[in-house]
């Protein structure tokens, strides 16, 4: 996606007052310093944003939306980070500068704006190949799949002939260069001698269009029964990261937003089957597990997903991930299990499409999901209290020692415990007692490693100690110089804060950590929540010296824990051993930041 020069992006944003944005769609009153309105991105009955005119923030204490000017415009009007920025520049009658690509090069030259085109070119050839003669068996091969030519067409699926150069000369044809080709991942070098083939060859194409109705890469379905790769990706490029992107967003954006929901699959057709037959609110993701840049995506349009496993996936990973992004409570997750051999795209063919809507409207959340998995022993167990206690356990612990648990504060664990409680029948207050007894023991336990393992506790304490510091530098820009002398945004480990220590560490570099400036870069787009938290939760907390303190030396700990490891694996000498270890010995463990 083209973007702004920077300090267009930063001139867009100081000539917006976020206090008069944001009125604009939410009546606001003056308290204090502040002003609070009803929050619009949850169902908000006493009002619980907060928008700061001096911070030129907005934070909502209920549901957790944050940031700027440009995240509060992304989250409302459903845009992408560059489009906020237009729709901004525009409102404030800021003409628009000539757009640069990802690498900074100007359009004109090979970049983006090169790549989409060459890629429309492409989806326009594959189509016309898919009505050829050629194309006869890969045509047959989706109307067999339940397509129609109407969906076929609407769709803009193609075939790749099995040739070697059929794209390559169809394009050159054209004035596209073999470099332009490559570039987009449509043709791949040849190994041994010069010149490239075509990537695709022999497949059923599915173009991969973005929320703009841009082509960004392509699918291919293999149609000969030899081909090892069933399915075949574009490579990653500047416009393609299959991470971060889902298929089908541009036919199911709108539906969507209206129903707040976003129904998730894993096949290009169990996508199109259901889009054909009403279902318009489905996307899949492209050969990865759900990542957090998808959730961040899908957060900008849904307040809820529905992951649909068929029988080959409804595995522990794909459980677990569920189950972590329902504790973190990024998005409200429910899990939809379709029976054994089934896929959604057979599923609503054969049971029809109805069906699939009951299943995906009847989908209990992943915690549920989770729960009825192991429904089966605690009803063997019937009055049998001791495997009853068993069975309680075991599951309080799978929700305990997941990576999502360390994410979330007391509230959300309380309600987590009422959540559990309905379940199992099992009162609430108790649940909560053997939530924190169960995490204290698998801390206590995680204390003494286990070969290369890096125990919970420490990364517990690792991510509170960033956390810290964050909070610190963006309240109290004038420590950064202080923090900087002893740590590196490498040292982060996190990735979130990571993130967010990079941008500081570049800005503070230069002298000018501005949390506006912060907020209205394309890094920070979807971070804009993480960094009003950080600044609200550092401003509350103060003590800012010696917070800092305590977690600059807590990492450098870490540090030097990690360093004395690799040096006895290396076999280097007593003396630099022993100056290590003496360092470590003098540390002052009160220090540093508490688990909690």
């Amino acid at each position: 996606m083209a973007m702004f020069p920077e300090h267009f992006i930063q001139q867009v944003a100081q000539t917006t007052d976020i206090v008069e944005m944001v009125s604009q769609y939410v009546p606001l009153k003056k308290r204090g310093k502040e002003f609070v309105g009803l929050c619009p991105f949850h169902d908000d009955k006493r009002p619980s944003m907060y928008v700061s005119p001096v911070k030129q923030i907005f934070k909502c204490f209920a549901c957790g939306a944050g940031g700027g000017v440009y995240q509060f415009i992304m989250l409302y009007e459903k845009l992408s980070f560059p489009e906020a920025v237009g729709m901004l520049a525009e409102r404030s009658n800021i003409p628009l500068p000539r757009i640069v690509t990802g690498s900074g090069r100007q359009e004109g030259s090979l970049g983006r704006n090169d790549l989409f085109q060459v890629n429309t070119f492409a989806a326009e050839f594959y189509h016309s190949q898919l009505g050829s003669p050629e194309g006869k068996s890969a045509l047959e091969y989706a109307l067999g799949r339940g397509l129609t030519t109407e969906s076929i067409d609407r769709f803009g699926l193609g075939y790749a002939p099995d040739s070697w150069d059929s794209l390559i000369r169809a394009a050159g044809r054209k004035g596209f260069s073999e470099a332009k080709l490559l570039a987009a991942g449509l043709a791949a070098p040849r190994e041994q001698t010069s010149g490239s083939y075509d990537r695709f060859r022999n497949r059923l194409i599915f173009p991969i269009i973005d929320p703009q109705g841009r082509v960004v890469g392509f699918g291919g379905r293999a149609l000969a029964e030899q081909e090892r790769a069933k399915y075949l990706n574009s490579p990653e490029s500047v416009l393609f990261t299959k991470s971060k992107q889902v298929y089908g967003l541009n036919w199911s954006r709108e539906g969507i937003v209206s129903s707040e929901i976003a129904v998730i699959v894993e096949g290009y057709l169990d996508v199109l089957i259901p889009l054909q037959l009403g279902i318009n609110n489905v996307v899949a993701t492209l050969g990865t597990a759900l990542t957090n840049e998808h959730v961040r995506l899908l957060s900008r349009y849904a307040r809820q997903v529905v992951l649909i496993f068929d029988s080959d996936t409804a595995g522990q990973a794909a459980t677990d991930r569920a189950l972590e992004l329902f504790l973190a409570q990024e998005l409200h997750v429910r899990v939809a299990a379709l029976p054994t051999g089934k896929d959604p795209c057979d599923y609503c063919l054969a049971e029809g499409v109805e069906e699939l809507r009951r299943l995906i409207d009847t989908a209990p959340d992943a915690l549920e999901y989770v729960w009825t998995q192991r429904e089966q022993e605690w009803r063997a167990a019937g009055a049998n209290l001791a495997d009853r206690h068993r069975l309680v356990e075991k599951f309080m612990k799978l929700l305990v020692s997941s990576t999502g648990f360390g994410a979330i504060d007391e509230v959300r664990r309380a309600q987590l415990a009422q959540h559990v409680g309905h379940l199992l029948n099992v009162p609430a207050v108790d649940l909560q007692q053997q939530m924190q007894r169960l995490s204290r023991r698998i801390t206590r336990t995680s204390q003494v490693p286990s070969g290369d393992d890096h125990p919970q506790f420490l990364q517990n304490r690792q991510m509170l100690a960033e956390r810290h510091i964050l909070e610190v530098l963006l309240n109290r820009p004038d420590l950064f110089d202080h923090a900087a002398e002893q740590l590196d945004s490498k040292d982060f480990i996190h990735e979130q804060y990571r993130k967010v220590a990079e941008c500081l560490w570049s800005a503070g570099a230069n002298g000018r950590i501005n949390l506006e400036d912060l907020l209205a870069t394309e890094e920070m787009a979807d971070l804009g929540a993480v960094l009003a938290d950080l600044v609200q939760k550092g401003e509350r907390r103060g003590n800012y010296e010696p917070t800092l303190n305590g977690a600059v030396e807590h990492i450098l700990y870490q540090r030097d824990q990690e360093s004395l490891k690799q040096l006895r694996t290396a076999g280097h000498d007593d003396d630099t051993l022993h100056q290590l270890h003496n360092r470590l010995k003098t540390s002052d463990m009160r220090k540093y930041p508490k688990t909690r």
